[in-house]
């Protein structure tokens, strides 16, 4: 079975940056009935295994499972397949790389600020997100 690409979930604690992401997504064409929200990892975990999805934005730091615990339990102990799983933190970058590093996972981390002030909507979702990006093509045509 091919995987959908054509979904995002987007995992942090923060509800105001939950709606600044959502609405950045939105604005670079991907649909709101595309874009899921989770509080934390348990819940984001929960949630992409009911709706199926792929693509996976998540905060470091969070409460009950946190972003480093969550891609660890997908990608490495489930070693599921496929996933596009990005970290994003406000946390100071030498603490995620000690993180990163104790854990063997090998994912892109983005500053917190990127995605509230400097967000570049299609090289953002083109670089992290391919498939994604792919399918917002494909819809405009």
């Amino acid at each position: 079975m091919d995987q959908d690409y054509s979904n995002i979930l987007i995992v942090d604690n923060a509800e105001f940056i939950r709606m600044v992401v959502r609405l950045r997504l939105e604005g670079a064409g991907v649909p709101p009935k595309n874009i899921y929200e989770a509080e934390n990892g348990q819940e984001a975990y929960d949630l992409m295994d009911e709706k199926g999805i792929c693509n996976i934005l998540c905060d470091y730091e969070m409460a009950v499972m946190d972003g480093i615990q969550l891609a660890t339990r997908l990608l490495i102990t489930e070693q599921r397949q496929g996933l596009r799983f990005v970290l994003f933190s406000g946390t100071p970058p030498a603490k995620i790389t000690a993180a990163l590093a104790d854990s063997r996972l090998n994912i892109p981390v983005i500053p917190k600020t990127q995605l509230r002030e400097n967000w570049l909507q299609t090289d953002f979702i083109r670089i992290w997100f391919p498939e994604l990006a792919s399918n917002l093509l494909l819809q405009q045509k």
